[in-house]
């Protein structure tokens, strides 16, 4: 089955816009959907504050290298917020360059690997989708990247794994 998306701007700041991956069939984007799961009260309140913290230290200073991990394949930009040791929650991000960034969506921590967690592999591996569809169509100058902006086609189709 195919699964059609986009990459939207969700934030703009001074350092860095926020842009997120917005499925066809759903009415939030993927970040606003990785809040949602996780609401005020829910147990995970210090984790959810601790990625915010790095949202905003994100949004003040650009999105730097050092404050992500890198968790898809090598090359690919695709990191977690927080880096923060002990953290069970995961946001999972592509890193364009300092002053742009995608956010993805993301869960619990309830494996050693993102590769083997049913709930957060195909977060990833959209990432992973997501950064070589973005490579190509900057090689062939059909999105280009103007300051904190990517212009061009930002729609996608992914064939979705079983």
């Amino acid at each position: 089955m195919q699964q059609k998306y986009h990459i939207e701007l969700v934030e703009e700041h001074d350092a860095v816009n926020f842009y997120s991956v917005h499925l066809e069939e759903e009415e939030l984007s993927e970040l606003e959907r990785f809040f949602e799961k996780f609401p005020e009260g829910c147990g995970y309140d210090e984790e959810i504050d601790v990625i915010i913290a790095w949202l905003d230290k994100i949004g003040e200073n650009g999105a730097l290298e050092r404050y992500f991990r890198p968790e898809g394949r090598y090359g690919d930009g695709v990191g977690v917020v927080p880096i923060d040791v002990g953290n069970k929650l995961r946001l999972y991000c592509l890193r364009i360059s300092d002053k742009i960034l995608i956010f993805g969506n993301g869960g619990l921590k309830d494996s050693d690997s993102w590769q083997n967690s049913k709930s957060l592999a195909p977060y990833v591996e959209m990432l992973i989708d997501t950064s070589r569809f973005i490579a190509s169509r900057i090689k062939d100058g059909k999105i280009i990247l103007v300051d904190k902006e990517l212009v061009g086609n930002l729609n996608f189709a992914r064939d979705e794994k079983e």
